[in-house]
Formats: structure tokens, C-alpha cells, sequence
């Protein structure tokens, strides 16, 4: 031990000035150096003091007191050595944080290092209610990030049950090497945003395991951040909107500011999400907020461009849910002042109650979601707007970040119609009686008009022919209802970001593989072939909840190895198959979107194999590109 106090007083005399941790290959050196410095020195009354506060103390802590933060980190990882190797001290911008070393799980080999529940945020509560959010202040000593935070308040898709805290605002980091002093692996970052409808999950590991991805040689993030009201609410003023996506700002200015500490690189940032958090992808590369936040990004299963990823009518909405909790004012500074009174709890389970019926027939099933912050008069808000023009209009135009994008979807995104028959076997019947319900909202069409029935008609007779909507026709309904919902947005926003940024610029996927890891549909117990809006995740993380042994040489694992190779190609070279039909495990050239046509849209089909396609579901889009341009306008 008295190689180890020199060790220290040689640190602190001399002072660390770089963000690193300490690998335990690297102790053993370290401790020879002092070891020979131990030799020519003698225990003074300085290190008596030094020692005396240690064995005084809970922890080793109170030594930051007297020891620059930047030598407390080296320290404190020296001393982590001895008792476990697996751990690591690294610092931030804001303090030290302990991780853990992981082992790989779910067929891997190999470890990881692990940050788990870091606060990004400062807990957007009292007046921070519905505001943007805080970053976090910095702190003393060594924060143990061991275990994930508290997620956001949410109703559990699955369960039905209420769970989460309002001091929500943390992230998990894994990586496969850290800095060691000045020398640092500067890998790709991965930022992951969750999906769940802006309403429910989070970043952790549940379903979002870092195992698949991070042995790919990248640094992976994941994180909460606010929804439903919460995160979604917008009246203008100091609820100005859009509260979640602007906690997903302050994430990735927190990696810009601390990821180097954890051997990311953050001129290297690639963000990707599903399906609320693809659209959350999309919404970024358009708001000036995120302007050199990231690089590169992945949208799967969600546009912008998709009619339910953008609310209107946003302070009618609130004042509904204002009612439904007994507020009862028409004053928006009010309204502001009792909600913030009111639990998460009651605010969240009473969301869903705000849609009504004539939402329900407009196909609008999402009450709280992003929304153009385009407030003015007595309504206008200090805050810095994330958005405020239409989606669409900003990508016509080309005023959004240019960075590579991949898009796609799933073969069978509207599988989760199923559960909707469940809950109201009468739906059928009803959609069969009044088919202009199912007419996009974002088509320039009135329903009620005679041109609006009529389409309706003529829709009908595309998907269904001559047959009634029932049971032996719900296969057409989930085709209508995947076009309309996911398809046609997914493929126009390929097709308008390809206009602006030439060849090999976008890339387009279809995921139909239907094997063991898709979970989505198997949680929520759909027996349909096809792949289920979220199951191509169980090909990119690892999910805790299953505990499924497949064998190294299994389909399902062959395909996780091609989807994160993919995956991590983009991240680090901005193409998901730079070597072509060089590269052993893919052995195919992915083809990027064609600019400036609609009659060709090249992508890759990914089953058991990989292929090369054009056009995809053809006859189907090509009714949608027909009717778009026919009332919306061109859209190239």
C-alpha cells in the first residue's frame, strides 16, 4: 500500500489533466512506477493527513476536498483496482461517474463498460413543468452510475399500469473502450430515442440492451425523455410544446459536451429511433435546435410526414384535459398554474380520455404529440422554438440539416390493428359503413364532400375489390392501414432528402424477417405471419425482458449479426455497406435512393437474406403517389 499513497502524492503534486479511466491492464504499470518511487521517499505528516481522511471516510469521496477532480478520477480508479476490476471512474463536463464492466449477453462474447442513470437534466418539476428542460448542474465527488433512472411518467403499454417519476431525465452509456489519458479510440456515437407512441417506455435496457450493437466497435446511448402531457402538452406562453423533444436536444448537447470522456468521438454522432422516436430522428434534421448535434440518422417505422406525427388544435386538447382533472378557468396562465398542482399520475391516465369520438373517426389515436410552436400575440413564448413550420414545407425546400439518412419499414406495420379488433370486435362493422374514416388526414380531401365518398369508394374497391371489411379481409385492412399510416410518409421523406443530397445519400429498407427476436407482436400475443411494427429492434438490441438461448449458428442470430453491421457501418462511415460484395457477412451493395423521380425507388429487402429490390409494394404506393399529387400537388 505505500507504493500506492506515493502513487497518489506524486498525482497530486503533479495534477491529471485529461478525461480517462483506467483499464486494469494499465494498473499493474502504473503501480511499478510508484513502487520505485516509494523507495527514496519517506511517510510524511502530509500523507498522515491524506491517509487519516481516507480511513475517517464512508468513501473515498471526501478525498475530492483536497485533490484536484481531474487527479481524484486516477485515484479513485487505482483504489477501484484493487478491490474489483471491473470497475471504471471516468470524468464528465459536470463531475466522476463509476461504471461497471459488462459481460456480453444474448449469444456475444466479450465486455462492455456500462454508465447507467446519468443525470442529463435537472428534474423538470414545479415550474418546470411543460418547459424546456435544465441541463444538469455539476456535483462533487464520484457518482455511481450503476443502475439505470427513474423512467418518465407513463402507463406500461403492456401491463395497462401506471409507473415513472417526473425526475426522468437520465441516459446510459456503453461503450467498448475508454481513454486512457490523452489517448483516446474517438469511436462512433449511436443516440438511440425509444419509441412508444410520445407516450410510453424509455432508453433502458428492458428493451433496449446495448449487447448487439456496442461489439460493433461503437459507443452507444440511450436515454428518457418526457411524455404524453408532460412532455407534449402546448397551450404557448410557458407550455410553449414539444417539452420531450426538446429534453432529446439537451441529450445530445450532453454527448457533444461528455462523450469523449467515455471514448466516443462527438464530431461522430449518428442518431437513429423507432417508430415515435424515428419521427423524433426526422423532426430533429428539421429544427434549427439540433443544428451540429449529430451527423448521420436512421428513422425506422416513422415519418414526419405521417398524419399522426404532428398534433393540431394542441390548446383545445389541453383545456379538454384540464376539464377531465375538475380545472375549470378558459385562462391560459390558469390552466398552467393547476395543472402544474395536479400528480403525474392523474395527468397521464387521463390523456387517452381527451380523444373523442370524432377524433377516433379521424384515425387521430395519439392525443399528446409534437407540434409547430408557432404561438404569437399574447399566446407567444420566450422559449426557442423547436419547430415552426410545416414538415413538409421545410423539406420541399431543402432549410433542414443535411446529414445521410437510412428509412424503412416493416412488412406488416399495421399488424397492430389486431389489437384493436380485440378491444372493439364492432370496428370492422363500422369501418365497412363508413370507409372516408379511413381517408388520411394530411390529404387535401374533404371527407364529407362527394368527391371525399367517392374516393373513399374507390379506395375501398383498391384494397378490399368487391369483398366487405370482416375477418377474412383484415390482411387488406393491415396493408391500407400500413400505407396510410407508415408507408407513404416513410418513402416521400426518401424521396425529398434524396432531391437535396444527390446519390448515396439516402437508403431504404424493408424488413420482413419473421423469426424468434421479433418480440413486439409476441408480447402482445398476434399470431399473424409478418413482421410486426417494432420487431426488426429485436435484431439490434438485446432485450432484457427475454430470456431466449439461441444458438450461435441460428437464422434469427445471423440476421442481428447483418442488421448491426449495417447499422454500425452507417455509424462509422456514413454508408451501411461501404465494401460492397467485399465484405464476407453482407456480400451486397445496399443501393441508395435515386434523386428527383418517382417512378424508381431502389432499396434492400431483409429476410433470412439480403436483396437488392425496386419499387416497393408498387401497386399500393403507386395509389397513394396518384392521389397525392392529385390534391396535394406535386410532390417533387
Amino acid at each position: 500500500m505505500y507504493a500506492i499513497r506515493v502513487l497518489i502524492l506524486s498525482l497530486v503534486s503533479i495534477g491529471v489533466h485529461s478525461s480517462y479511466a483506467l483499464p486494469p491492464s494499465t494498473f499493474g504499470e502504473a503501480l511499478a512506477s510508484a513502487g520505485q518511487l516509494s523507495n527514496k521517499l519517506k511517510e510524511t505528516a502530509a500523507w498522515k493527513t491524506f491517509t487519516g481522511i481516507a480511513r475517517d471516510s464512508d468513501s473515498i469521496n471526501s478525498l475530492v476536498r483536497i485533490i484536484p477532480r481531474t487527479t481524484m478520477g486516477f485515484v479513485r480508479d487505482v483504489v477501484s483496482s484493487f478491490k474489483r476490476e471491473s470497475r471504471a471512474i471516468i470524468l464528465t463536463k459536470n463531475g466522476a461517474l463509476e461504471g461497471r464492466l459488462q459481460q456480453v449477453k444474448g449469444g456475444g462474447s466479450g465486455s462492455f463498460y456500462a454508465f447507467k442513470g446519468i443525470r442529463y437534466g435537472q428534474a423538470p418539476v414545479g415550474e418546470r413543468r411543460f418547459r424546456a428542460p435544465l441541463p444538469e448542474e455539476p456535483w462533487k465527488g464520484i457518482r455511481s452510475a450503476t443502475r439505470e433512472g427513474s423512467v418518465c411518467p407513463h402507463r406500461n403499454m403492456i401491463l395497462d399500469n401506471f409507473k415513472g417519476n417526473e425526475d426522468c431525465l437520465f441516459l446510459n452509456v456503453y461503450s467498448p473502450e475508454l481513454p486512457i489519458g490523452e489517448d483516446s479510440p474517438q469511436l462512433p456515437v449511436m443516440v438511440w430515442i425509444h419509441g412508444g407512441a410520445f407516450s410510453f417506455g424509455s432508453g433502458n435496457a428492458f428493451l433496449y440492451g446495448p449487447d448487439y450493437l456496442v461489439p460493433n466497435g461503437v459507443v452507444l446511448v440511450t436515454f428518457n425523455y418526457r411524455l404524453g402531457p408532460l412532455g407534449f402538452l402546448s397551450v404557448g406562453r410557458d407550455a410553449p410544446g414539444n417539452a420531450g423533444l426538446k429534453d432529446q436536444v439537451l441529450a445530445l448537447r450532453w454527448v457533444q459536451e461528455n462523450i469523449a470522456a467515455f471514448g466516443g468521438n462527438p464530431d461522430d454522432v449518428t442518431i437513429f429511433g423507432q417508430s415515435a422516436g424515428s419521427v423524433s430522428v426526422q423532426l430533429l434534421t428539421l429544427s434549427p435546435l439540433s443544428k451540429g448535434l449529430f451527423h448521420k440518422a436512421i428513422a425506422q417505422s416513422g415519418s414526419v410526414l405521417n398524419p399522426w406525427a404532428i398534433a393540431r388544435d394542441t390548446k383545445e386538447r389541453a383545456f379538454k384535459l384540464a376539464q377531465l382533472l375538475g380545472i375549470r378557468t378558459n385562462d391560459t396562465e390558469e390552466l398552467l398554474e393547476q395543472l402544474r398542482r395536479a400528480s403525474p399520475q392523474k395527468i397521464v391516465d387521463a390523456a387517452l380520455k381527451t380523444l373523442t369520438a370524432e377524433d377516433v373517426r379521424k384515425s387521430i389515436g395519439l392525443p399528446f404529440v409534437p407540434s409547430l410552436e408557432n404561438w404569437t400575440g399574447e399566446d407567444a413564448s420566450e422559449e426557442e422554438p423547436l419547430i415552426v413550420e410545416e414538415p413538409l414545407e421545410l423539406l420541399k425546400s431543402g432549410r433542414y440539416h443535411h446529414v445521410p439518412v437510412i428509412v424503412g419499414f416493416n412488412s406488416h406495420e399495421a399488424m397492430l390493428f389486431m389489437r384493436r379488433l380485440r378491444k372493439d370486435p364492432n370496428l370492422l362493422q363500422t369501418i365497412d359503413g363508413d370507409f372516408e374514416r379511413l381517408i388520411p388526414l394530411n390529404l387535401q380531401l374533404d371527407r364529407e364532400s362527394d368527391e371525399g365518398k367517392e374516393f373513399a369508394a374507390r379506395m375501398k374497391r383498391f384494397y378490399m375489390g368487391d369483398r366487405h371489411v370482416s375477418n377474412e379481409t383484415v390482411q387488406e385492412m393491415m396493408n391500407l392501414m400500413s400505407d396510410v399510416m407508415f408507408l407513404h410518409g416513410i418513402t416521400d421523406y426518401a424521396r425529398l432528402h434524396a432531391s437535396h443530397n444527390g446519390l448515396n445519400s439516402t437508403w431504404v429498407y424493408r424488413f420482413a424477417y419473421d423469426g424468434a427476436l421479433g418480440i413486439y407482436k409476441r408480447i402482445l400475443g398476434i399470431d399473424w405471419p409478418g413482421a410486426c411494427h417494432g420487431d426488426e429492434l429485436g435484431y439490434l438490441f438485446h432485450f432484457g425482458v427475454l430470456n431466449l438461448r439461441l444458438d450461435n449458428t441460428s437464422p434469427e442470430l445471423q440476421v442481428m449479426h447483418k442488421m448491426t453491421r449495417m447499422w454500425s457501418n452507417f455509424a462509422k462511415y456514413g454508408n451501411p455497406t461501404p465494401f460492397g460484395e467485399d465484405e464476407l457477412l453482407l456480400g451486397i451493395t445496399w443501393p441508395s435512393v435515386i434523386p428527383n423521380t418517382m417512378s424508381e425507388l431502389p432499396y434492400l429487402e431483409i429476410t433470412g437474406a439480403l436483396e437488392r429490390k425496386n419499387n416497393p409494394e408498387a401497386m399500393r404506393l403507386q395509389f397513394w403517389d396518384e392521389a397525392f399529387t392529385k390534391y396535394n400537388g406535386n410532390l417533387l
